[in-house]
């Protein structure tokens, strides 16, 4: 998610959770050191997700009463809004163990800025309860994640090559609702681990970015891996191709280092989030147009598409095999 952009088909699977202390799974590239799975999700099954969450609502109260769509982007109202998440129908697991997330134009419902956008935004916590000791005022609760305890690995493993939709863009982060961006990165930040954007410019189709953003005035660090950077981006990582790619963050109180596919590709040393209490996980497929680069294109009318009908337009899905956190001794 951009700092600029503040302000989810059939059954959902059952959600499977590794032990404490379990074993180290499917031969996975680790950093240096002594791992131990903490928890994961490998997307399994056919039930319901257990402990992912659409985003609906910003308190306790919109959460609860909000049974379709919550979040909202350049605009206040129902009106005036390019991105909504919802509870059903854009994101599902397929039956093979992966989780399918994706943005779609419904051609049926229309506002000020056009066709709606649909999006699975899912999160690993919720907005629980009022407390008025909170910056915000609100409890979130879920599952969150900290290094103060020990070293940790996250890491998920995605295939992106239907990312194809203009101002469409897939994301693995991490973000403290409470938190972030109140210009002191120790309390939580927004944790880029990767993102990957869509558009017109021929760039894009071998491009991804990696940020830290802590203060809404404007503390961030980011970097785009592009044909034209150092190192190019298809050195790394090619995300149009039709392989999964594991994207991991080794995350201690002093640094965070992004890899892919076990390469190191970025290090964050500075303005680390290191004592967060509520910093939670994102699996996201977001739309704003040109949110990325002017001209960048609206998927809604112009450019690729997974699928389109008189009634939808696919216009990027992603698919996810598995997230899964170690703690390092």
């Amino acid at each position: 998610m951009k700092i600029s952009h503040y302000l989810s088909m059939p059954s959902l699977a059952l959600m499977l959770i590794a032990p404490l202390h379990s074993t180290i799974a499917d031969d996975e590239w680790l950093p240096a050191g002594d791992w131990h799975l903490d928890w994961s999700d490998e997307f399994s099954g056919d039930g319901e997700l257990k402990d992912w969450y659409p985003m609906l609502g910003y308190t306790p109260t919109e959460f609860n009463k909000n049974d379709e769509k919550g979040l909202r982007w350049n605009g206040r109202s129902e009106d005036t809004a390019q991105m909504y998440s919802v509870r059903e129908g854009q994101h599902w697991l397929n039956g093979e163990g992966q989780l399918v997330i994706r943005a779609v134009s419904d051609k049926t419902e229309s506002n000020a800025n056009g066709a709606k956008v649909k999006t699975a935004y899912l999160m690993t916590g919720y907005p629980e309860r009022w407390d008025s000791t909170e910056p915000t005022q609100v409890k979130w609760d879920g599952k969150f994640f900290s290094p103060q305890d020990g070293a940790l690995y996250i890491s998920a493993r995605v295939r992106t090559d239907q990312v194809v939709g203009h101002s469409t863009w897939f994301a693995f982060w991490l973000f403290s609702q409470t938190r972030a961006y109140n210009d002191n990165p120790v309390d939580g930040t927004e944790v880029d681990v990767i993102e990957i954007a869509k558009g017109a410019k021929s760039y894009l189709d071998h491009s991804f970015n990696v940020a830290n953003h802590w203060s809404q005035s404007g503390g961030s660090e980011s970097k785009q891996f592009n044909p034209l950077s150092d190192p190019p981006a298809l050195s790394l990582v090619n995300v149009m191709d039709s392989d999964y790619h594991v994207y991991g963050l080794e995350w201690t109180t002093e640094s965070m280092k992004c890899y892919v596919d076990g390469q190191l590709y970025y290090s964050f040393t500075e303005n680390i989030p290191s004592d967060p209490v509520d910093m939670m996980l994102l699996l996201t497929m977001e739309f704003q147009v040109n949110a990325w680069d002017p001209n960048q294109g609206d998927g809604r009318i112009s450019g690729p598409y997974v699928s389109d009908s008189e009634e939808m337009r696919e216009m990027s899905r992603a698919l996810v095999d598995y997230v899964r956190v170690y703690v390092g001794e």
